[in-house]
């Protein structure tokens, strides 16, 4: 079993960044990029994204670099590949897991309950929001582009923390994207 990672070579954040993976299975994956100090929420499905100033950490933790076309071979190989086609569904099946967990209802579009793992980047839709929380006893951070995210995301917020406190939690830690059902 051995954790492959590829080149930064994709921009975001004023960095580049690359993918870690497993060839073996997802828990070999999540100790080699606690090992190499990735934070959790860099986990996204299958992978976690990586930025380039993490190569000594991910070197010191015994990854191997590899190119983004054989790293995309292994992944194939390792049968933990979720497809592109594939994770708008994968998203919700999560979503819905943990909303029913909590006991949420209705499901937002994507929902992480716990600190693994992140939710789809902000539509670029009025009302739309993006929040995290990494620690129920801190403000939680949201994204929105319109005083209709801000409100909707702070109506969300009360309601997921009465819930994770209904649940024994000090409140709600994770990640959410939602807003308006978007129009056809």
């Amino acid at each position: 079993m051995t954790v492959f990672a590829d080149t930064p070579r994709w921009p975001r954040h004023g960095t580049l960044w690359g993918h870690l993976i497993s060839d073996a299975s997802l828990a070999e994956l999540h100790e080699a990029a606690s090992r190499a100090g990735l934070p959790p929420r860099a986990f996204d499905l299958d992978h976690y994204d990586w930025p380039a100033a993490s190569r000594p950490g991910l070197e010191a933790a015994g990854v191997r670099f590899v190119g983004d076309r054989e790293l995309t071979r292994i992944l194939l190989r390792s049968g933990l590949r979720v497809k592109l086609s594939e994770r708008p569904a994968a998203r919700a099946r999560r979503s819905a897991e943990h909303a029913a967990e909590l006991g949420l209802s209705p499901v937002p579009r994507d929902l992480i309950v716990g600190p693994l793992g992140h939710v789809d980047p902000l539509p670029a839709e009025p009302g739309a929001f993006r929040l995290t929380r990494e620690d129920p006893a801190q403000p939680a951070r949201i994204e929105a582009h319109d005083a209709a995210g801000r409100r909707a995301a702070g109506r969300l917020l009360e309601q997921l923390d009465r819930l994770a406190r209904a649940a024994g939690a000090e409140g709600f830690t994770g990640q959410v994207m939602d807003g308006p059902a978007p129009s056809r």
